[in-house]
């Protein structure tokens, strides 16, 4: 009879292509999105409706989006954080060098946030010009999203300070109100 540690190799070696993600990669003009995910799959058509009504509204503006930019849809939180780097409750990030966004779940994306707002605020942070402080483009992207704040904007804080809460918010709140000062600050978008 084998020894449990042979057994669990064996069982590892069984379920190790079971327990794999498969991504499925999908194209649309101008946009690749990659879900592991069912679920995820089902939204695509939405995901690239969303995609290109906002591609248009950023040129339409005066921001261009780079030629092609790529969404990946992780299918779980684990995923997302390994990825980015970033806490559960910050739902998408985009990466600018990339020409990438990362988000959580489509079920989450639309629990918390609306699945339109984040991926137009993403979208924004891809078109937005070199060299705006986070504050400015965090502000621009929600007002281009249509976003509204959620809570109260910070009273009598720095720029360096709302920089640093922007960049790292140590939790939900901090963050929702460092995102409101960002709105307040940044004025309408032009």
């Amino acid at each position: 009879m084998p020894s449990p540690a042979r057994l669990l190799v064996i069982l590892l070696a069984l379920l190790g292509p079971a327990l794999a993600q498969t991504w499925k990669t999908a194209h649309a003009p101008g946009f690749v999105v990659q879900v592991a995910a069912k679920a995820d799959a089902a939204h695509l058509r939405e995901v690239f409706a969303v995609l290109q009504k906002a591609r248009r509204n950023l040129q339409a503006a005066g921001y261009p989006l780079p030629p092609r930019v790529s969404v990946v849809i992780h299918p779980d939180l684990k995923s997302y954080t390994h990825a980015t780097g970033l806490p559960w409750f910050i739902l998408a990030t985009a990466n600018r060098q990339k020409h990438r966004i990362d988000t959580q779940r489509l079920r989450v994306l639309l629990e918390r946030g609306g699945l339109e707002r984040t991926l137009r605020h993403e979208l924004f942070h891809l078109a937005q010009p070199e060299g705006w402080p986070r504050w400015k483009a965090e502000g621009r992207a929600m007002r281009f999203a249509g976003e509204e704040p959620t809570a109260p904007p910070l009273e009598a804080v720095g720029e360096a300070e709302l920089e640093r809460l922007l960049a790292s918010p140590p939790n939900p709140q901090n963050l929702r109100r460092a995102m409101a000062t960002a709105y307040r600050w940044s004025g309408p978008l032009r």
